[in-house]
């Protein structure tokens, strides 16, 4: 018998959760030796990584449809880069940056939207425009 979403979700998270310890960033802000413009940096950068994951999830959730337990998957994490993206702005207000920083702000080439395979292989009307992930 194949296992159930909650299993499959236990055994993934338990196979690719990273050592909470393995994070250098973490402990350099809890301890205060990270500069103060750190958080604002990720700040602004997650602004874009959220954004794109929870585009990425919803549309895993939707090519999935055939299998309820995958697409309920993909929904559940669309659903936490939504609450993620949702917290940002007072996050990003918390480390002094006001709406002007944070429209200009222009991501770093991770967090970047990424382009389609090939011109013309998929609509690019996913992609957000810069100011607004």
């Amino acid at each position: 018998m194949p296992p159930t979403a909650a299993e499959l979700l236990a055994v993934t998270t338990r196979g690719l959760a990273p050592d909470p310890q393995a994070n250098p960033l973490v402990p350099l802000i809890a301890d205060g030796a990270a500069s103060r413009g750190t958080p604002a940096a990720l700040a602004l950068e997650q602004r874009w990584v959220t954004a794109a994951d929870h585009r990425s999830f919803l549309h895993l959730a939707q090519r999935s449809a055939e299998q309820p337990q995958t697409a309920a998957l993909f929904g559940f994490l669309a659903e936490g880069e939504e609450l993620a993206g949702a917290r940002l702005p007072a996050f990003a207000a918390a480390c002094g940056l006001d709406e002007g920083r944070i429209r200009s702000h222009d991501p770093c080439r991770a967090a970047r939207p990424t382009p389609p395979v090939s011109p013309g292989s998929r609509s690019t009307a996913h992609r957000p425009k810069r100011s607004s992930p």
